[in-house]
């Protein structure tokens, strides 16, 4: 058996220099830990995947697009009516899905609370920040608003009587099957001309009452295709009143063509308890003048003001020019996060019966504040550590050699870290990728510290206990301590090193800082924790204040308690092992049921703003969903694209109500999906319409060929003159066409509005500059190339995966059409020039993208990896455990002795070669089946083949630790998510930590030469203190996380408690029993014989 004794007679004697060095490496750090405190982005995924590089190009190519920001309006409870200090909690309560809203009359529909809309409308607008406001159309007056999209805006729109709603209108489908502009024109759908016995006023004059915003709200709902009834949250109702002169729908639905059904109508009004309010801004000029849409590359300031423990948060307010100086003289930007807050901030300002709420912005402001708000409970945490290490050491000098340890091990850890990143972005070849799993790393380093630091320092006393000097004590402490930490440390390493298999850089990144944190941690608690153990009680000694180990000293435990209860496991093994086996047995499908999920609740704090509004979201606007992209790369001029859109349209429209239901859809039931070529037929209505604008661009609408060379179609204009329009079946026809949109947008026609250039560059990409004349061509008159067009669709509920697996499968299904285009699978990204070249099948790519997906393919990709690597590092750690009980004579020397019997040995060989590949098989699949069956009967050779039985029996208590604890998690009502895969994947480091200690006295104490029993009596009494004083503390300290209101540090708290005490029962019952198993002799199943088994 392999020690440290050269070590340890090394290093003693050189212990000042030890301690010099620790010093002089601190100080070194420095930098580095100034460098690893760069901002942690939430939002941020260094990963390899195909939805975030559609996203990226969304980003990159489509500068026109916008970036939309979602507020909620909401109607608070009367009791709060004029009451300052807006906040969430003055909402009024939700009565259900088209129940409405009785006070104030109306709800959201209510004059006053209009008038209180229209100030924060007003209030955006006059903000410095609107000259990066892009065009939006309404979807119900139809009319082009600069940015802002509110109720009272529409209000204003309808009932000045120039709306879309109050013009002639072309109706789409009409148009499609017939080209005759005139047949396909309705007349207006309703009118703000006769109002009854009232006088139809505008929305700004000061005689309208709550009758005129009735009859107006009214007219809107039965005449916008359902569009009006969208903008309000889904408790939007018709609420009876006899005293009302409008006659509206009780419990109404909407048909296909967008009117409202019922077979009660009766006196009454509409009402909803909530309406969108909705900003889009200019992304790509506000990165141009200093703005920052990445949490990382903002700057770092302090928004927040405490507030008792708690702290809450006050936005940074940046002006525009200071954001535009940052810009100029290249310092850190302004970060749109406080953007969102301060302008939230400002509406809040002019409520009274309303609480205006950001949508699910500014997680990394949230974040930050629920970490620091949190603070006081890691002081908390620490002062409870702490005082459980005395109770367990018995010595303030031991209690202060430990925290000593403790913190600079994180110095260390932290400054390398930063080196990397130096030393990384110097070389131009980064390793280090921050993220949400490095805030875990002090949480590994803790656990692991004490356990190790507390088996040093208890080793110490046992052998000073024996009678040992000082010097002495340490050097059996370093001896033999040190090298169960080695093992500890070069197996948890190994473990996390299982990272570096991930696609995922966070994952790599993660798996090579936690190396690097348990090599500061094993130099400190294996090497300097005992040395300065020793100055310290030679100092004590000097001054004649060194005083004796005393043995009648309960160390928070009697020490006879934990040997009873190792031998008791040993002796009933088989028994323990049964039961073990049972309860994983039971467990087993409970882990593997666990579904990924992410539940807001479960990272943040269930009441801050950020969880309210994503409930709110859920809760009243579940019809609506987040905007989602398809993203199509290839040949858009080809006619067969535009075919296979509509087909896929069709596709999502097609599914029966067993089929998953997550794609946003209006109110007819039928799929909300946007793209260019509904932009074509309302710009072919447009050329019908007035044929001036196209005139001028260089259409000749006598020419067959439109004066271009393309395939034009006959039809009738407004003055029954026929006229040649671009066919959508003709490739020129379509660069037409496009090219006009993209430089002059979409002119108003037929009731419906003009669509800015900024509108269409959301849907449509152009290569270089087209010629403004003649937009067919490019500046230097060559054909332009559209490569890319994106559909914007919604997904409702993104945050539940269940559920958003499911649809984004049938969307790939629904997307055949394009598949059929493309000769290679469309969701990976082919050659965009073959495209264009082969004119059967024109793309070259086609994925779903955006927010909420990505969201969703980083989150389910983590997860996967984690799990996969975490399974991964069980075989790591067999096979670095078995490196570490190698056998100490050569590979030459075992196979002389082996050579006598080769049967014999060829059967070693083999069972561990079965035994290897069996696990692998059952853990990793078939990926690493060779290599490992290969390596076992090279290790074989090399190592030995009994120290791998020993290696597995190590293991094996570890990964029924992993089984249990995921089975906890599904009984305790959670599911997969990062929180719990990464503490399952922590629970392995440290649970071998744990059983490592266990195994190493074990043998220590076998080849001395006591029996098994004696042995494991031995290891109960003299490591099982040190694991129950470390155990001890670790929960208490993950305990007083738990109290935190921050979802997800209560949440780790808990499970990382839940994973100590299930360590503390693998090292202390069933590591026992699986040694006892192994190396039987007359002490089991209740005989107290104790004859010694050969080791």
């Amino acid at each position: 058996m392999r020690s440290f004794e050269g070590l340890a007679d090394y290093i003693i004697p050189r212990r000042r220099k030890v301690h010099f060095l620790v010093v002089v490496v601190s100080i070194l750090m420095v930098p580095g830990i100034i460098a690893s405190f760069e901002p942690i982005d939430i939002e941020s995924y260094d990963m390899e995947s195909p939805e975030l590089d559609a996203n990226q190009v969304l980003r990159e190519e489509f500068t026109a697009a916008g970036n939309i920001w979602g507020f909620g309006i909401f109607v608070r409870d009367p009791s709060y009516f004029g009451e300052p200090d807006s906040d969430v909690g003055m909402i009024a309560e939700y009565r259900g899905g088209g129940q409405g809203i009785v006070e104030p009359i109306g709800g959201i529909l209510n004059l006053s609370v209009l008038r209180e809309i229209d100030e924060d409308a007003r209030e955006l607008k006059n903000n410095e920040i609107s000259e990066f406001y892009l065009p939006m159309a309404s979807e119900i007056s139809g009319d082009p608003v600069n940015g802002i999209l509110d109720l009272a805006t529409e209000f204003r729109a309808f009932m000045s009587g120039q709306s879309s709603l109050t013009s002639p209108r072309i109706n789409p489908f009409k148009l499609q099957a017939t080209l005759d502009i005139n047949a396909s024109t309705d007349p207006a759908p309703t009118n703000w001309s006769n109002c009854g016995h009232l006088e139809c006023l505008s929305f700004d004059d000061p005689n309208v009452t709550q009758e005129h915003i009735d009859l107006a709200a009214h007219r809107m709902a039965n005449n916008s295709n359902g569009a009006f009834l969208r903008f309000l949250s889904n408790d939007r109702a018709f609420l009876p009143d006899d005293l009302s002169s409008v006659i509206g729908p009780v419990d109404h639905s909407i048909s296909e063509n967008g009117t409202l059904l019922s077979e009660n109508w009766v006196p009454g009004r509409w009402s909803a308890s909530a309406a969108w309010l909705i900003v889009n801004f200019d992304r790509n000029e506000m990165q141009k003048n200093g703005w920052t849409f990445s949490w990382k590359n903002a700057s770092s300031e302090f928004g927040y003001e405490r507030k008792g423990f708690n702290l809450e948060t006050k936005p940074i307010r940046y002006s525009v020019e200071d954001c535009r100086n940052r810009e100029e003289n290249d310092q850190p930007l302004c970060s749109v996060e406080w953007l969102y807050l301060s302008l939230e901030e400002d509406l809040r300002k002019s409520d009274e019966n309303i609480v205006s709420l950001m949508f699910a912005e500014s997680i990394n402001v949230e974040i930050n504040r629920e970490l620091l708000s949190s603070a006081y409970l890691i002081l908390l945490m620490g002062a409870a550590i702490l005082i459980l290490l005395w109770a367990s050491l018995r010595r303030a000098s031991d209690v202060a050699i430990v925290a000593t340890s403790l913190g600079v091990s994180l110095i260390w850890m932290y400054g390398l870290i930063g080196w990397a990143i130096i030393i990384g972005k110097w070389a131009d070849n980064e390793i280090i990728f921050r993220s949400q799993f490095s805030n875990l790393l002090p949480i590994l380093i803790l656990a692991l510290e004490i356990d190790d630091s507390l088996h040093s320092l208890h080793r110490y006393k046992e052998e000073r206990r024996l009678g040992k000097t000082s010097e002495e004590a340490v050097h059996k402490a370093i001896s033999k301590i040190g090298l169960a930490i080695l093992l500890t440390s070069v197996t948890t390493i190994v473990a996390f090193m299982a990272n570096m298999t991930s696609s995922i850089a966070a994952l790599r990144s993660f798996g090579i800082e936690a190396g690097l944190g348990v090599l500061c941690a094993f130099f400190l608690t294996g090497l300097w924790v005992p040395l300065a153990r020793l100055d310290i009680d030679i100092w004590l000694e000097s001054k004649g204040r060194l005083e004796e180990e005393r043995s009648d000293i309960i160390h928070m435990i009697p020490s006879s308690w934990l040997s009873n209860l190792a031998t008791l496991s040993a002796r009933y093994s088989p028994i323990v092992v049964a039961i073990s086996i049972l309860i994983t047995i039971f467990a087993t499908p409970i882990m593997l049921s666990l579904e990924g999920d992410f539940q807001v609740e479960d990272f943040i704090e269930e009441d801050s703003d950020l969880a309210v509004g994503v409930g709110l979201i859920n809760e009243r606007f579940s019809d609506e969903g987040e905007p989602a992209y398809l993203l199509i790369e290839g040949n858009i001029s080809n006619p067969l694209i535009i075919d296979a859109i509509d087909e896929l349209r069709n596709n999502m429209n097609s599914h029966g109500p067993d089929e998953p239901d997550q794609i946003s859809k209006m109110p007819n039931g039928q799929v909300e999906l946007i793209g260019i070529d509904l932009m074509l037929w309302y710009t072919r209505a447009a050329m019908a319409w007035n044929q001036t604008p196209f005139e001028q661009a260089g259409w000749n609408f006598d020419s067959n060929e439109g004066g271009i060379g393309c395939d034009a179609i006959q039809i009738p204009n407004r003055e029954m003159e026929f006229i040649y329009v671009p066919s959508i079946d003709d490739s020129t026809c379509l660069n037409f066409l496009y090219g006009f949109m993209v430089t002059r947008g979409v002119p108003a026609s037929g009731g419906y509005p003009s669509l800015s250039t900024s509108i269409v560059g959301e849907f449509i990409q152009v290569e270089g500059e087209l010629d403004f004349e003649k937009p067919w061509l490019t500046s230097s008159g060559d054909t332009p190339r559209f490569p890319r067009t994106s559909l914007r669709f919604g997904l409702s509920s993104p945050e539940q995966f269940a559920l958003v697996e499911p649809a984004l499968e049938q969307l790939v299904v629904d997307m055949a059409p394009l598949q059929n285009l493309s000769t290679n699978p469309i969701h990976e990204r082919g050659s965009i020039n073959s495209a264009f070249e082969n004119e059967e099948y024109p793309v070259s790519w086609a994925i779903p993208t955006g927010e909420p997906i990505i969201r969703f393919v980083a989150a389910d990709s983590m997860q996967d990896d984690l799990q996969d690597t975490l399974l991964l590092g069980v075989i790591f750690c067999i096979l670095a455990l078995w490196w570490g009980f190698r056998e100490e004579n050569s590979p030459i020397e075992r196979f002389n002795a082996e050579k006598k019997n080769p049967i014999r040995f060829a059967s070693k060989i083999s069972l561990n070669t079965i035994m290897l590949s069996s696990i692998s098989l059952f853990l990793v699949g078939q990926d690493y089946l060779l290599i490992l069956a290969s390596l076992s009967v090279i290790l074989s050779i090399l190592w030995g083949t009994r120290p791998f039985i020993l290696a597995t029996i190590t293991t094996a208590p570890i990964f029924l630790m992993i089984v249990w604890l995921y089975a906890i998690v599904g009984m305790a009502g959670y599911g997969l998510n990062m929180v719990t895969v990464s503490i399952a994947a922590i629970s392995l480091g440290v649970g071998i930590d744990y059983v490592i200690h266990v195994i190493q006295r074990f043998r220590e104490e076998k080849e001395a030469g006591s029996s098994t029993i004696s042995s494991i009596g031995a290891v109960g009494g003299a490591s099982g203190i040190a694991l129950f004083g470390s155990a001890v503390s670790d929960m208490t300290g993950f305990l007083i996380i738990n109290q935190s209101e921050m979802g997800f540090f209560s949440t780790f708290g808990l499970f990382c408690a839940v994973m100590i005490l299930l360590s503390l029962i693998a090292s202390l019952i069933l590591a026992p029993a699986a040694l006892a198993l192994s190396h039987p002799d007359n002490g089991i199943l209740g005989s107290s014989k104790d004859q010694a088994a050969p080791y």
